[in-house]
């Protein structure tokens, strides 16, 4: 058994410890949304320009690669896999993947993980409910508006709105406004840093885009998001 599982079943047996929750937030891309399914394609699509301008040759194009991207800010991809291309290029192939899934969710091709209407529909009526996202408020709100879910949420976070810092920061920000206790439910090690650095408990999405190794650290794990009714 890795550390993580036996971590998660210790865990499991504190959930006396959380019957305080008042609220929860949520990562969105592989948390929630199973955002390869629309940034696959339109990533593929930035590759091929940033390959016409001789950049990103040696860059293996496939899901598990790509998938390595989601969640992080979106200049961290362009940045790595087209290192020496100057920074109009990089912000023209960013626009270019940004439009690209935006189409693809408007064309029905996005998809939320299994269950996870249900389960939202369900802890709202006794959490507040909120969302802190690594991306664009222009994909935040069409996301919501796309996949009807707007409704469950107290409030959506999309990290462009200041100035994409770390989510940790971002948390700091606006905790205040956001009802105690908190836990933070994410794939990613930035959501995990997020609850670390502000004290919080972290639920670790293993059927995310991060590696295990990102959630290593995390109070509990779940392997998928229906799994979250186990916890709270």
């Amino acid at each position: 058994m890795d550390n993580l599982s036996k971590q998660k079943d210790f865990n499991f047996n504190e959930k006396e410890g959380l019957k305080n929750i008042k609220s929860i937030i949520f990562d969105f891309d592989g948390t929630l949304h199973n955002t390869i399914k629309i940034y696959y394609p339109a990533f593929t699509s930035g590759v091929k320009i940033l390959r016409e301008y001789g950049f990103a040759k040696d860059f293996n194009l496939n899901e598990k690669n790509v998938s390595k991207f989601l969640g992080e800010k979106p200049n961290f991809a362009y940045d790595l896999i087209a290192k020496g291309s100057d920074k109009n290029l990089k912000e023209k192939v960013m626009q270019h993947v940004g439009r690209k899934m935006d189409e693809n969710m408007k064309n029905g091709i996005g998809e939320l993980y299994d269950d996870s209407i249900k389960i939202l529909d369900k802890l709202s009526k006794n959490y507040d409910l909120y969302i802190l996202s690594n991306c664009r408020e222009s994909y935040l709100d069409l996301a919501l508006k796309v996949y009807g879910i707007k409704k469950y949420f107290n409030k959506c976070f999309a990290a462009e709105t200041f100035g994409f810092i770390p989510k940790d920061e971002i948390l700091k920000k606006e905790r205040h406004y956001i009802k105690e206790k908190i836990i933070f439910v994410g794939d990613r090690h930035h959501d995990m840093e997020a609850a670390r650095k502000n004290n919080i408990k972290s639920i670790f999405c293993s059927y995310g885009f991060g590696s295990q190794e990102e959630g290593k650290n995390a109070d509990y794990k779940i392997n998928s998001i229906s799994e979250i009714l186990n916890i709270l």
